[in-house]
């Protein structure tokens, strides 16, 4: 029987299967912490590290099958990716094996639309669920308010306001992650550490002191697995200001959901949604049925796409032609020679 302690890491029968099935000696652990050349691994008998291998790249959330000495990563159920590389347009996996993805948005920060909706595509993209939590609601009089009218910008995405200085909503949140592998994505300072040491029960990050204005400084600075008592473990993230997502039409279609529907809808294929007579978005947009900012998000994030496409596909022509140019030169020299 596997160890209690594997189940409170979110062990399933999928990844004891998979030992079996792969002749493994079973499950080793779940990888809590990643650092250069070694990940930390929660194991039944207690934390390991081990060394890591440049054609095995592990993160946060990773479950591992065999021997400390022999340790082979199991099958990802889903992949929370962004854009990575050196030219910031290749898949990066942030963490792995994550089922809910909470994002964290401070009641007295500035609201950004893009921002929100990006985190919105890479939790789809992901395969996980998602859900936005209104952080410091005691900071100001109408949280509830607030959380409503982010919902319904962001399609109807559910939303719950909490406060870690009074205790509102946490109870309720901790029954909605219940048993459940989570993600925390936001900006830096709404209170992801603050949040992840509430769900902890214990002082496992360290929290930034509050500025002036009710908004946190920036602390979190890797990405660790935590187990929460009451069911589930969290995984908190270093705040971002700006997020590329790697998208896929099922992440944009999810997030986007209302605008993409009316997107299909549109009798030109290469249309830019905008002023153009006869198109599906513009008429959308006329009649109400669709917001004119979630439809910006929504061109915003398609564009990006685009441009990362273009980058990609002209990095791949250069080189396919640099080799030509080499021997075009080589050509030139022996030609030379013969002269």
């Amino acid at each position: 029987m596997p160890d209690a302690r594997l189940n409170a890491l979110g062990l399933s029968s999928a990844q004891v299967d998979e030992c079996i099935e792969r002749g493994l000696s079973g499950v080793l652990g779940r990888v809590s912490r990643v650092d250069r050349g070694f990940a930390t691994v929660e194991t039944a008998q207690g934390l390991i590290r081990i060394e890591t291998q440049a054609s095995q790249e592990l993160v946060v959330g990773d479950w591992l099958g065999g021997t400390a000495d022999q340790a082979v990563l199991l099958t990802r159920h889903s992949e929370l990716a962004r854009l990575g590389g050196p030219h910031k347009d290749q898949r990066q996996t942030v963490v792995a094996n994550v089922d809910l993805v909470v994002i964290v948005h401070s009641a007295v920060t500035q609201f950004r639309l893009e921002l929100l909706s990006t985190f919105l595509v890479m939790a789809y993209d992901a395969g996980a669920d998602a859900l936005v939590v209104i952080s410091k609601s005691d900071l100001i009089d109408d949280a509830d308010n607030v959380a409503r009218h982010i919902s319904t910008k962001l399609g109807g995405v559910e939303a719950m306001t909490i406060s870690t200085a009074t205790g509102y909503g946490l109870d309720a949140l901790r029954q909605r992650i219940k048993d459940q592998s989570i993600v925390l994505l936001g900006e830096s300072g709404t209170g992801k550490s603050t949040l992840t040491n509430e769900l902890a029960g214990s002082e496992q990050l360290i929290a930034g002191e509050l500025s002036r204005s009710g908004q946190g400084k920036h602390t979190t600075t890797h990405r660790e697995l935590i187990v929460i008592p009451t069911g589930g473990v969290v995984i908190d993230t270093p705040g971002v200001r700006d997020a590329s997502s790697f998208s896929g039409d099922h992440g944009i279609a999810m997030a986007f959901h209302d605008v993409y529907d009316v997107v299909l809808q549109c009798r030109f294929n290469d249309c830019e949604h905008g002023d153009t007579a006869g198109c599906a978005v513009s008429e959308a947009l006329a009649s109400g049925t669709l917001d004119q900012e979630r439809v910006n998000a929504y061109l915003a994030e398609t564009s990006q796409r685009a441009q990362i496409s273009e980058r990609r596909e002209e990095r791949e022509r250069s080189k396919e032609q640099k080799p030509n140019r080499r021997r075009s030169r080589w050509s030139t020299a022996e030609d030379l020679e013969e002269i």
